[in-house]
């Protein structure tokens, strides 16, 4: 989940200690470093060159409708699609989502999407009614507003614009 200055420090899991650029980081220095491997024929191989891919979504705040100055990074295409999140102490947000077409995601959803959920509402009997008030906050989570993915997420409060 973005937020600007759209740095990759300014992306964050649910987890909001755990930003892309902690992740990057990771992966570049501990996961992709240079290995020597003993084979059998050839003696010891080194890999030093290897690719990865990574999955998972981007979401943007909520009524946002692109990153404005934010230069996309090489690994990101402008075509790939973006969705949004909301704070969920943000009750003028929240009170844009159509409710009655939103339902929590299955827990792959964070990953890929699933034909299989398409279509399955709080009435159909598979899911519970998503509802919230003043009083009682939605739960924190993947939400599919129709085929919309949603993230409702608590808002860290050193995040928050005074």
């Amino acid at each position: 989940m973005g937020s600007a200055p759209f740095e990759p420090v300014n992306w964050v899991g649910i987890n909001s200690n755990d930003n892309l650029q902690r992740k990057m980081t990771h992966m570049q220095t501990k996961q992709f470093r240079a290995v020597w491997v003993d084979t059998e024929n050839h003696g010891q191989v080194k890999i030093d060159k290897r690719y990865g891919v990574i999955k998972g979504r981007f979401f943007l705040p909520i009524n946002t409708t692109d990153c404005g100055d934010y230069d996309w990074p090489y690994w990101l295409t402008p075509s790939f699609p973006i969705h949004e999140w909301c704070d969920k102490r943000d009750m003028a947000s929240l009170a844009t989502i159509d409710t009655k077409a939103l339902r929590a995601a299955h827990y792959i959803e964070w990953f890929t999407k699933r034909d299989f959920y398409d279509g399955r509402t709080a009435h159909d009997g598979h899911q519970q009614p998503v509802v919230w008030s003043d009083s009682e906050l939605p739960k924190t989570g993947l939400y599919f507003e129709g085929n919309r993915p949603i993230v409702i997420y608590p808002r860290q409060s050193d995040q928050i614009d005074e």
